[in-house]
């Protein structure tokens, strides 16, 4: 694990910016941190952590032209490709980790891929992503700090406020709700 951690880190450190490699630290050290508390795989955590933005910096024009010839496995593709390609980001992640990293753990893809917008029935490693993307400890603001400190003794509220957070934030946007976020929050409103 070793080699592929300091090939991730190089990788990281040549492609992203120094504040979303910060971020993808961070993320990395409160989803470990969620994982030993929830009884998640914690390397794992940290692996799909490190990877979940390695994509990030990529622009709306290569993201889509990432997918060009490939049959995108995901839903909404066609939508999110026309009104929020940045989207893309998560599963193009996915799919560096496998090509790149030689990563096959499918609960490591899922959560690399599914830690913007959700997805019903996700696993725990999924939600903790999920969660500590959102709340990780570069994000200083007040409501990061509440959800981070309920997170460690209510993990389910925790993710029901991220959920909610996530989807508040794109309205108040005024931006376009990808359909995938309400099938998430649907899905889970009521469990």
């Amino acid at each position: 694990m070793q080699n592929i951690e300091k090939r991730i880190f190089e990788y990281l450190y040549k492609n992203l910016s120094p504040k979303r490699f910060e971020h993808s630290y961070q993320t990395a050290k409160l989803s470990v941190e969620l994982a030993l508390i929830y009884g998640a795989d914690a390397l794992k955590a940290q692996t799909a952590a490190l990877l979940h933005d390695c994509a990030k910096s990529k622009k709306d024009f290569e993201l889509i032209s990432f997918f060009d010839g490939a049959k995108p496995r995901f839903k909404y593709f066609k939508e999110i490709k026309e009104y929020c390609p940045q989207l893309l980001h998560s599963y193009a992640g996915a799919v560096i980790a496998d090509k790149e990293f030689g990563i096959k753990d499918k609960d490591i893809l899922n959560s690399i891929a599914n830690h913007t917008l959700g997805r019903k029935n996700m696993s725990l490693l999924e939600k903790i992503l999920f969660v500590a993307d959102a709340i990780s400890y570069d994000r200083t603001c007040l409501k990061a700090s509440k959800t981070r400190k309920l997170a460690k003794i209510n993990f389910n509220g925790a993710f029901k406020n991220v959920m909610a957070g996530k989807i508040e934030y794109v309205i108040a946007s005024g931006s376009w709700l990808c359909p995938l976020a309400v099938d998430t929050w649907n899905y889970y409103a009521l469990k």
